[in-house]
């Protein structure tokens, strides 16, 4: 895995163990199906609402894999990150892709998404 205080150098220790135990469970429940997970939106850039601020900027992970994730197993792997919520105080946020689909969709949408992480984002698996 990942170097996780240079990859992702905008959280603070609290939520960086956060992001990292839940790249590890992941990596564990997904198995080989898990080809990546990038760290991007404002904690990759370093421009998220402050603590202080009366709402927080969630922690946004793309999920990359080589088949689809059935619905029911992305619903577990968004409950796990309320736990993690409550300790560290911002919402781990993934999006789970398919790798090949996300990699050479034609879809606007997509592109420009892509676009953003391919500038912003930071690789946090593996």
């Amino acid at each position: 895995m990942a170097n996780f205080a240079a990859a992702a150098p905008h959280l603070s220790n609290v939520e960086r163990s956060c992001v990292e135990r839940y790249v590890a469970l992941v990596a564990e429940r997904l198995g080989s199906n898990l080809l990546d997970v990038w760290l991007f939106g404002s904690a990759a850039r370093g421009d998220m609402w402050g603590a202080h601020m009366p709402m927080h900027s969630d922690i946004d992970v793309l999920v990359l894999t080589a088949d689809a994730v059935a619905p029911a197993a992305q619903d577990e792997l968004i409950d796990e990150t309320y736990p993690l919520f409550l300790e560290c105080g911002r919402q781990i946020a993934p999006q789970f892709k398919v790798a090949d689909e996300f990699r050479t969709s034609t879809s606007a949408h997509v592109q420009t998404f892509r676009q953003r992480v391919d500038v912003e984002g930071t690789r946090l698996f593996p």
